[in-house]
């Protein structure tokens, strides 16, 4: 990835500069402490008069020791702070390839699950558009098949006479009226009666009340009963078969010879 590439370059860049000066700075002030004992250590020689041969000894070894970290010492911390910095950088960037694959991972998921629930909507959606189609088909299947409903409606009455037009309308009521009577119960909105008086009262329900005339203002309003309504006061589904086709109103018939 590229954001991985580009933080360990500049990572690696601010840690070797980082850890070069402080390498400086502490390879500055050693080689200065190391010149000052060096320094204080010829003064006493050129100022003792006589020095016992354990101290001369002492301090041989002393200078010895201070002239060998004068010239090892630099290249030996210099190359400590190079291998902390590296062991460093390479810490770092394996803690953030690990962060980045994590959120990337964390991200994928819910992008997924994000794309999962969508078409789960979707398909949901789809779904009860499905059923709810089917459901009205099925209502009209069942009054064709009971109460030859669509066969009364596709006729010409033009050709027929009052007398067997009522004939036939009184067949179709009656079967129809019993597909009703079999899958829902009906009520009426309100208890008054038409062409009484009523009062509405605030807070009334929109759906279920229509108001016409003269309406302004704010409730209560007086008003008369032309229409008392209709509403479900029990109702039973149908369970479709998924295997029918729902776009079959009534199948045709063929009778075989």
């Amino acid at each position: 990835m590229d954001i991985i590439r580009l933080y360990s370059r500049r990572s690696l860049f601010w840690i070797i500069f980082f850890t070069s000066m402080l390498c400086i700075a502490i390879d500055s002030a050693c080689h200065f402490a190391l010149n000052i004992s060096s320094q204080k250590i010829v003064l006493f020689l050129s100022q003792a008069n006589t020095v016992s041969s354990e101290t001369g000894e002492f301090i041989r070894q002393a200078s010895t020791i201070i002239d060998m970290l004068k010239l090892y010492f630099v290249p030996v911390s210099t190359g400590f702070f190079f291998l902390f910095g590296l062991l460093l950088w390479l810490f770092l960037r394996y803690s953030f390839v690990k962060l980045m694959e994590k959120s990337y991972l964390i991200s994928a998921k819910a992008k997924k699950k994000s794309e999962t629930t969508a078409k789960e909507t979707n398909s949901d959606k789809q779904e009860k558009i499905q059923n709810d189609r089917r459901l009205f088909l099925h209502l009209l299947s069942v009054f064709q098949k009971e109460g030859r409903l669509l066969d009364f409606f596709s006729e010409d009455l033009e050709d027929y006479e009052d007398d067997q037009i009522g004939a036939a309308v009184r067949s179709v009521h009656e079967s129809c009226k019993k597909v009703m009577s079999k899958y829902l119960t009906s009520g009426a909105v309100l208890d008054e009666d038409e062409d009484d008086e009523i009062m509405i009262q605030p807070g009334f329900d929109p759906t279920a009340i229509k108001l016409i005339g003269n309406v302004t203002g704010e409730p209560p309003f007086k008003g008369v009963v032309h229409h008392r309504g209709w509403k479900v006061t029990r109702l039973e589904l149908p369970t479709l078969s998924a295997s029918r086709n729902p776009d079959i109103i009534a199948p045709a018939e063929v009778e075989i010879l």
